[in-house]
């Protein structure tokens, strides 16, 4: 699915540019270091709630996060 490799692809992209471990980056997006590696490594189909979550601590919408 081209909506997960965008996401993980921007994810990724969103926490290292704010220089945060994975661990960091889903403390500060209400999430677990364990969701945020499995989003990365598209080893996940996270619900709209998690991926809200993201695009509300990146800045970003859901829509630009699976932008591919």
């Amino acid at each position: 699915m081209p909506e997960l490799k965008a996401l993980a692809m921007n994810t990724k992209a969103k926490r290292i540019e704010k220089n945060e471990t994975q661990l960091e980056f889903g403390l500060n997006c209400g999430l677990s270091e364990d969701e945020i590696c499995k989003i990365e490594n598209q080893n996940t189909d996270p619900k709209l709630s998690t991926i809200q979550s993201i695009a509300a601590y990146t800045g970003l919408t859901v829509s630009d996060l699976l932008k591919v």
